[in-house]
C-alpha cells in the first residue's frame, strides 16, 4: 500500500516536471491519477494551472484523470476552475472538448464562466460561453421613445452582444434555469446586464411585421444614494432597497435578419440554437412534416444528419448538474440582476 502511494505521488512530481513519458511508465506500473498534495490539488488540477504542461493535462485526461475532481476551500474548484482562473484559453477548451462539467460550483458559490469573468479573461468567457450558450450573437438594444423608433430606430439603438446560458447549481434537485447576458461588444469579459430569464417576462412581436422586437421586463434592485439635504448619512445607509421594474427591447441586427430574432427568443425559451455541436443538454429538435414530397437525397440527408445528432448526444459524457441555479447558499457574482 504504502509503495503504491509513493508512486503516486512520484507520478505528481513527473507532472510538475513536465516529463509524460515518466507519467505513462509509472501509470502503466499501477500509479494512480488522482493524488493529493497537502494544498488538495490533484495532477490534472497541477496541470492546469501552468501554461507551459497543456500537454501534461492532455496526457492525464487521456489515461482517465478525473476532469471534475473537486478541492474545496476559497479560490478553488475544479481544473475548469483553475484554468479559467488563471486565463488558460486552450486548458479550458481541452477541458471543455472533453466533457468537463462547466456548470459547477465552487466554494465561492462560482462557476468556471463566473471566475473567468471577474478576473476578466474575455477569450476564456466566450469560449465556455459557446460551449454551453443556448444563443449567442450581435442584436440591436432600442433604447428611444417608442413613438421615434417607428421613425429612426437606427439612431435610437446600440448594438449589443446578447448570450443566453444556463445557469450553474449546487443543487441538483431544482428544474432547469437559464439567464441572459448582454455585453457592450464580443471582446469584454464582464456583461453590462445579467437577466434572470427565469424571474422576467419575455414578449414577443409579431415577426411578420416591418420591425419585430422583444421586450424583455424584469425586476432590477434599486440602490438608493445620499444626497445633501435629502437623507442623513446614517438614514441614507439604514434606508432598504426597493425593486423597479425594467425593460429591455431588442430588435435584430438588421431588419432583413429576423430569423436571428427569433432564435434568440426560442433560447429565452430553453430551445438551443439549431445544430449546436455543445450543447450539453439532451434535448429533441421538434418533429416538422414535409410539404412536398421528399426525393431519395433528401431522405438520405435528413437521416445522416439524425445519426450525426444522435451520436453527439449519446458520446458527450453527463453533466454532473444539468439543473442550473443559484443554491440557497450561493451569492451571485458581481453584477447580477434579478
Amino acid at each position: 500500500m504504502g509503495q503504491k502511494q509513493s508512486k503516486d505521488e512520484l507520478l505528481y512530481q513527473q507532472v510538475n516536471d513536465g516529463n509524460i513519458e515518466g507519467i505513462k511508465s509509472l501509470f502503466r506500473e499501477g500509479a494512480g491519477l488522482e493524488w493529493v498534495d497537502k494544498e488538495l490539488k490533484t495532477p490534472l488540477i497541477v496541470a492546469c494551472m501552468n501554461p507551459e504542461l497543456n500537454h501534461v493535462a492532455k496526457t492525464l485526461i487521456e489515461l482517465g484523470a478525473n476532469l471534475n475532481a473537486y478541492r474545496p476551500g476559497r479560490h478553488a474548484g475544479t481544473p475548469l476552475h483553475h484554468a479559467a482562473k488563471i486565463g488558460l484559453e486552450q486548458t479550458v477548451k481541452l477541458l471543455l472538448s472533453h466533457g468537463a462539467n462547466a456548470l459547477m460550483m465552487n466554494d465561492d458559490c462560482q462557476t468556471p464562466l463566473d471566475v473567468a469573468r471577474v478576473k476578466g479573461h474575455s477569450n476564456v468567457v466566450r469560449a465556455i460561453e459557446s460551449h454551453i450558450c443556448l444563443f449567442s450573437g450581435w442584436l440591436r438594444e432600442l433604447y428611444g421613445p417608442d413613438f421615434l423608433e417607428e421613425f429612426v430606430p437606427q439612431l435610437l439603438s446600440r448594438k449589443v452582444w446578447v448570450v443566453v446560458l444556463p445557469r450553474g447549481s449546487r443543487n441538483l434537485t431544482e428544474s432547469s434555469k437559464f439567464e441572459l447576458a448582454i455585453y457592450s461588444n464580443s471582446q469584454v469579459a464582464q456583461p453590462r446586464t445579467i437577466i434572470a430569464l427565469w424571474k422576467a417576462y419575455v414578449e414577443e412581436s409579431k415577426f411578420n411585421q416591418p420591425n419585430p422586437s422583444v421586450i424583455i421586463s424584469y425586476n432590477s434592485i434599486r440602490r438608493w444614494r445620499r444626497r445633501r439635504g435629502i437623507l442623513s448619512s446614517r438614514e441614507a445607509r439604514c434606508k432598504p432597497r426597493g425593486a423597479r421594474q425594467t425593460r429591455i427591447k431588442l430588435a435584430p441586427e438588421s431588419e432583413r435578419d429576423k430569423q436571428q430574432l427569433q432564435r434568440f427568443c426560442n433560447a429565452c425559451k430553453g430551445i438551443p440554437q439549431a445544430l449546436h455541436p455543445t450543447f450539453p443538454f439532451n434535448t429533441q429538435a421538434p418533429f416538422v412534416p414535409a410539404t412536398v414530397p421528399s426525393t431519395a437525397e433528401d431522405i438520405e440527408l435528413a437521416m445522416a444528419i439524425s445519426a450525426s445528432l444522435q451520436s453527439a448526444m449519446e458520446e458527450r459524457p453527463p453533466l454532473l448538474d444539468s439543473h442550473p441555479s443559484y443554491g440557497e447558499h450561493c451569492i451571485p457574482p458581481v453584477g447580477l440582476i434579478l
